[in-house]
This record gives structure tokens, sequence and C-alpha cells, in this order.
């Protein structure tokens, strides 16, 4: 595990497996990882020169990589990235993310990685950006960034999974820095599902996740340390309670408010006045008070296992 002890001075915790805690996320320990410069397949292009591989085929699946000093780069369908490890970019190169989907790229899989995104030298100004509809990003690891672990833009459509992550430093391009764990800049997004994380900011600028734009949301079962403004914020124009099609769930969420001004702002929040924003069972770890609405709906429970 990452963080085996980061739960133990609080008074109360989340009943199930919490990532990075309870159990380990990023690529297999154990594993023996190949070099990207020996990939050759269809739809696959290298540039050695720079250290970027881009997938230009669709279902594309790079499997048990160790891609320190690379950036890969998708322009295609269902491009899978899982088993791998990332270590900041080549100084010299051309891209600014780590990972990156074009606005020709669609359902962008990252599973089981590692990311590391200010290591050798390499400054990542987004770990993961993503400019087409469909994003999934779970059981990894993703941590340094100099901006947003993850950024949404481009094209709008498709929804955002990012479920079972520890996610930490975030912001850390000094006092001027915009970081987020999540930003979506632009785009109108159908769903955004944000389950079973673990955060970690010591240091850095972070607003935690910032779901903007979206018909509807779930943030669900996570557990939120760390400095940052807020664990939860939302305030773009699409993600107005007028906008939303569907619902804004907020519910069972542990979380420390020692070093943050609140659980979400702005729009939403407890006892807000909108029908369609719903917090419930969040609970403070410090002095185990439960923060929601005082006409709750029934959320669903959370699952005990990852």
């Amino acid at each position: 595990m990452q963080h085996p002890n980061l739960l133990e001075r609080y008074r109360i915790r989340p009943n199930w497996m919490v990532a990075g805690v309870d159990y380990c996320v990023g690529y297999p320990a154990n594993a023996v990882l190949k070099d990207p410069a020996t990939i050759s397949m269809p739809g696959v292009r290298l540039d050695n020169d720079v250290k970027t591989i881009t997938v230009k085929g669709d279902d594309v699946t790079l499997d048990g990589y160790d891609f320190s000093g690379w950036a890969v780069v998708t322009t295609a369908a269902n491009t899978s990235l899982i088993n791998s490890k990332f270590n900041g970019l080549n100084p010299g190169g051309p891209q600014t993310s780590v990972i990156t989907g074009s606005q020709t790229s669609s359902s962008l899989l990252v599973s089981n990685c590692t990311i590391d995104g200010l290591s050798g030298g390499g400054r990542a100004q987004f770990l993961i950006e993503m400019e087409g509809p469909g994003l999934t990003v779970q059981y990894s690891w993703l941590k340094n960034s100099n901006s947003d672990l993850i950024g949404r833009h481009g094209k709008s459509g498709g929804d955002i999974i990012i479920r079972n992550n520890l996610m930490e430093q975030a912001g850390m391009g000094g006092p001027a820095t915009h970081g987020d764990y999540l930003q979506v800049y632009g785009p109108n997004i159908n769903a955004i599902h944000i389950l079973h994380n673990t955060t970690v900011q010591n240091g850095g600028i972070t607003q935690g996740f910032f779901a903007d734009n979206t018909n509807s949301a779930e943030i669900a079962c996570n557990t939120f340390t760390g400095a940052m403004n807020y664990f939860i914020s939302g305030s773009g124009p699409n993600t107005q309670p007028a906008a939303l099609t569907g619902t804004f769930n907020v519910h069972d969420n542990y979380f420390d408010p020692s070093r943050v001004s609140g659980l979400s702002y702005p729009v939403y929040g407890p006892n807000d006045r909108y029908s369609k924003s719903m917090f419930a069972n969040n609970v403070n770890m410090v002095t185990g008070r439960i923060v929601q609405d005082a006409d709750r709906a029934k959320a669903t429970p959370c699952r005990t296992h990852p």
C-alpha cells in the first residue's frame, strides 16, 4: 500500500477498502515492464527522437510498459493503457501532458497505471488530457502534476469515470498554478462518476474535483484528505441547477475538513435550494459528524470492497 497509515489518526474512517491505504493501486509491483521502444504493432507510431508514441488505430491496447520519459498521444477510438509506469516527460519533447487524447479520439481507458508527472526532469501540465468523448481512469496512482491531474476539454459528449484511484499532489507549478484533480474545460459531459478515490495533498494548489459542464454527476464513496480549497467544486454554465437534466449526487464520502474551506463550492451544498442537488451521509472523519441534506434522498450504499 502507498499510504497504509493515512487514516489512523481519524475518529472514524470508511468501512470499505480504501485505495492506496488498504490495497495498492498502480502497475503491479512484481511486473517486469517492457521497453516502449520495442513496440511494433499496426496503428502505433514511435518517434524516438522526442519520445512520443502516437496511437492512430482503433482498439489498441498497450499493456505492461515502462513509459518513463515518454508521452502517449491517441487520435483513435478505444485506446487502453494498462499495467504501465509513466515517469515524467522528455524535457525537450513537444508534449505537455503525459497522456493525451485528441479531439478525434474517444473512449480512452487508463487502468492500473502509475503516473508521476514531475519526475525525470519533465514538468507535465496534465497527467491525462482528454479532448474527445469518453474517459475512464481506474485503479491508478496519479501524482505530481504541474497543473491538473486530469483535464477534459474539446468535444462534448461521453462520460467521465474516475474510480478506485490514489490521487495526490496536483498544482505543483507554483503560486499562479491552476491545479485540480479534475477540471472540465468547456465541453458538455453526459455524466461524471467519481467513485472510491483517495486524495492526498501536501503542498501545491488544488480545488479538488471540479465537476463542471455536466448533465449529471455522482461523487460517492471517496476518501478526501489533504490541503485544498474544496474537495468538490462545480460552477460552469452547465453545472448550474437549471441546466442539469439529471442529479448532482454527493453521498457517502469521508473527508478531513481541517485544511480545506469546505466539502463543496460554490453552487451546491447540503440544504441548498436545488431539488437536483443531493447530499447524503458524507462523514467528517475528524468529528464523526454527518454532513447531508435535512430532507435527503436515499443514497445507494457503498460497496465494502474495491
